[in-house]
């Protein structure tokens, strides 16, 4: 951890000399061992209001909050008497005594800092062990002239991404101790959270961490905590095919956070952007954010934040939740009449009535694959509808919106508010003239559910998959059924011909120009 600080000088020393045309001019490097500092993030204590919001139940530190900040005060002046040496004086004798002073100070206030939290965080070990294996980093003592002014103006990083299931917690040398995000599921979530506590009421923080943070459940905390402490949030998602932000094994999709301390409570979010390197110099100056409503934070079985940036999709699917009813609510425990899916998708949902079959590719016999998911409907109608629904744009760009784009789950598809037993029984309804008219469009959708079924077995694609021949349904291949249908659902769902065209222009978007 210590080398960190050697290296972070000698890339600032690079940089510096890097920008000089003549070698005789460069200067060493002021002293920066008081601004470049290693430590551990999850360890230590911001502040007394840190001591109150992590301990409060275990004590307080073995001085009281008046001589906390009489010592902090005290570090603060002498390293503002440091300063003032290092920019004025060239004596080497008066610079080592202000650097000495300062450090002693620190070292005191530390010792007693960490006495103090070892207590209170009942450790068994002795303080010398505790503090070998953690590390503790207590801010205010480090950083005292930036806690006059309440924390840091801007806060950047890029935590670790490891899990934290059981056996994974066992990996490291160091516990950490009351936070909101403890138990979620990544370390990124503890050390974000952490980081946001750094900032002063006029902050700026930008954190990028896994896209898991929008939709996880287990995430959930870190979002809540994150709505609570910034005022203002930013939230752009990158896919990581065909490019991610970053290359190697860390190919993940990414989420960037941007906070701003002050300001009006508001969230504004991105797609998970499909990109291509060649247009990586563009990809920020060309991110589009929209400000999610709260119908749509609210569906599914979590509060997340979807991933979307059109405004006309988001007003169209905000409509959607607002006046229609889940597929859930027309989906039954068991049954004969059912519509499958494939459990990943990338460019289009695999759904189909009739399972596309696997085959060992050497005896060309059919074999297990991989299990498809299945949704049971107590009649056909329902069933097509739900196939139409989810076979086209709509389903495809809510699956974008709230899925993890890659697995395909129950949950996710059966959010989907398509009003599948409104459109069903427009039959019963009174002969009005609009009901009259949602009939037809339902007639119309159900024909088209027919012509697809038929059609999509034409259209088989195979993917070889650990040896095994796995078999899918080409559904671009049947785009002109589900462009018909898409629009007759639009309709009948009370949505708008241009939030028609503006799904389907992002959801081509997303498959570069109907890849296959």
């Amino acid at each position: 951890m210590a080398e960190a600080t050697e290296v972070a000088k000698l890339r600032l020393f690079l940089k510096l000399a890097a920008q000089l045309d003549d070698a005789s001019h460069i200067e060493p490097l002021p002293d920066l061992d008081f601004n470049i500092k290693s430590g551990n993030l999850l360890v230590g204590i911001t502040d007394e209001d840190d001591i109150a919001r992590r301990f409060q139940a275990r004590g307080v530190l073995p001085f009281g909050l008046d001589e906390l900040e009489d010592a902090v005060e005290s570090i603060a002046v002498a390293y503002e008497e440091f300063m003032t040496v290092q920019d004025s004086n060239d004596d080497q004798h008066t610079l080592r005594q202000a650097k000495g002073l300062l450090k002693t100070r620190i070292n005191a206030v530390t010792d007693q800092a960490d006495r103090g939290l070892h207590k209170m965080r009942g450790e068994a070990v002795s303080v010398e062990a505790w503090t070998q294996t953690h590390s503790p980093f207590h801010w205010f003592i480090e950083f005292p002239t930036i806690w006059r002014n309440g924390g840091f103006d801007v806060i950047i990083g890029n935590p670790p991404y490891i899990g934290l299931k059981s056996k994974q917690r066992d990996q490291f040398d160091y516990t950490w101790q009351g936070y909101e995000t403890e138990n979620c599921p990544d370390l990124y979530a503890v050390c974000t959270e952490r980081a946001s506590t750094l900032l002063n009421d006029q902050g700026r923080f930008a954190m990028i961490v896994m896209h898991s943070i929008c939709f996880h459940k287990g995430f959930k905390p870190l979002r809540d905590h994150l709505r609570g402490s910034l005022s203002t949030l930013w939230v752009s998602s990158f896919s990581r095919i065909p490019d991610g932000l970053f290359s190697g094994s860390a190919r993940v999709r990414n989420t960037i956070i941007i906070g701003s301390s002050r300001g009006l409570s508001k969230l504004s979010t991105s797609h998970c952007r499909r990109w291509l390197s060649t247009n990586r110099p563009w990809l920020f100056p060309t991110q589009e954010y929209t400000q999610p409503s709260n119908s749509l934070l609210r569906c599914g079985e979590i509060q997340q934040w979807p991933f979307v940036h059109d405004p006309l999709i988001t007003k169209a699917f905000t409509h959607m939740s607002l006046t229609q009813q889940p597929i859930a609510d027309t989906v039954t425990n068991g049954g004969n009449i059912a519509l499958g899916y494939k459990p990943t998708a990338q460019y289009m949902l695999g759904v189909f009535v009739d399972e596309p079959p696997t085959v060992d590719p050497i005896t060309a016999l059919s074999v297990t694959g991989k299990p498809s998911g299945w949704l049971h409907f107590e009649d056909y109608q329902h069933r097509d509808l739900a196939l139409m629904s989810l076979a086209g744009r709509w389903g495809y760009l809510w699956w974008l919106m709230f899925g993890d784009e890659f697995n395909v789950t129950r949950n996710v598809l059966t959010a989907l508010p398509c009003d599948i037993e409104r459109l069903t029984t427009a039959k019963e309804l009174s002969p009005a003239p609009c009901d009259m008219e949602l009939e037809s469009l339902v007639n119309r959708i159900l024909n088209l559910a027919n012509e697809l079924k038929n059609e999509m077995p034409k259209h088989l694609a195979w993917k070889i998959n650990a040896g095994i021949k796995v078999g899918r349904y080409n559904m671009l291949k049947c785009r002109h059924i589900t462009d018909e249908s898409d629009w007759l659902l639009a309709q009948a769902w009370g949505l708008t011909r241009e939030q028609y065209e503006a799904a389907g222009n992002l959801r081509d978007r997303m498959t570069f120009g109907n890849r296959e």
